[in-house]
């Protein structure tokens, strides 16, 4: 039978190229590491890594095993912690935008308990990956991701309003100046297509990994952009943005992503009851 830790030293061997470097990432002499991995391969039947020099090259076989052996040894550790703190802690990965504004606010009524241990903030696309390699338990994120391992289900929604500091009202949209967001963000594809799809082809002169950058970037005047409110509601209160085509604000679906292989537990029962989808 396969064990747990044939499968550390084969993920570890991935990781690192050799058994010598894997067993020190799990804590094992390099002959145990190196006999772990001959054992899984002698139990399987297979080669799972080409030699190449000094160097564990993964094969077809092995990559066959990858998310196989991931999934296992998720489905171990989600054991381990099955009964801590109401049914363990959760990592959860956010977009930008959710992760800056929405989600505290929502875990602000956590009554001193949050049900995570570790929110990490990315865009839609670094989302979905990390969920695939089993890196994150839950995922909020503002855009479509269609990988077959996912389900995406509707969380709740948002107002997205092209924006810009007050010297660029009346303007022309299509002449402007436009930041963006980095390609693979949600927030820049719902902007694409349902915010400027009929415009001439915007040219941005300024791309920013995140809303804030952007946020700050329009504010000092540098040009407008298209962003959620929750974003820019105090900079439009105070009068340093506007609100330019207010006929093309649009409200946006925010989703929960989850993987397909890993049930629910107490832990994602905790987090949704504070984050409860909208009705």
């Amino acid at each position: 039978m396969l064990s747990l830790r044939q499968l550390e030293v084969f993920l570890a061997v991935i990781e690192t190229g050799s058994t010598t470097r894997a067993a020190e990432a799990v804590a094992l002499s390099q002959s145990a590491a190196s006999n772990a991995l001959t054992e899984l391969e002698s139990r399987l039947g297979e080669r799972l890594f080409d030699r190449v020099g000094k160097r564990l090259v993964l094969n077809a076989s092995g990559r066959a095993l990858q998310p196989r052996a991931l999934l296992l040894l998720t489905q171990a550790r989600d054991a381990e912690t099955l009964f801590r703190h109401g049914g363990g802690q959760l990592k959860v990965g956010a977009s930008t935008t959710i992760g800056n504004y929405l989600l505290p606010r929502l875990l602000g009524a956590a009554d001193g308990v949050l049900p995570c241990e570790r929110i990490d903030i990315a865009n839609t696309d670094e989302i979905a990956e990390r969920m695939l390699r089993f890196e994150l338990d839950l995922g909020l994120v503002e855009g479509r991701t269609l990988h077959p391992d996912l389900l995406m289900e509707p969380w709740r929604q948002d107002e997205m309003v092209i924006v810009a500091a007050p010297q660029y009202e009346g303007a022309v949209l299509a002449a402007l100046p436009w930041i963006m967001r980095e390609a693979g963000s949600g927030t820049r594809r719902v902007v694409e297509q349902d915010v400027l799809s009929d415009l001439p082809v915007i040219r941005p002169v300024l791309e920013l990994g995140s809303s804030e950058a952007i946020h700050n970037a329009v504010r000092a005047g540098l040009g407008v952009s298209c962003l959620s409110r929750h974003v820019v509601e105090q900079s439009l209160q105070s009068g340093e943005l506007v609100v330019l085509a207010p006929e093309r604000s649009i409200r946006r679906q925010l989703y929960l992503l989850r993987h397909r292989q890993r049930p629910d537990t107490a832990a994602v029962a905790r987090f949704l009851a504070l984050c409860a989808p909208e009705n």
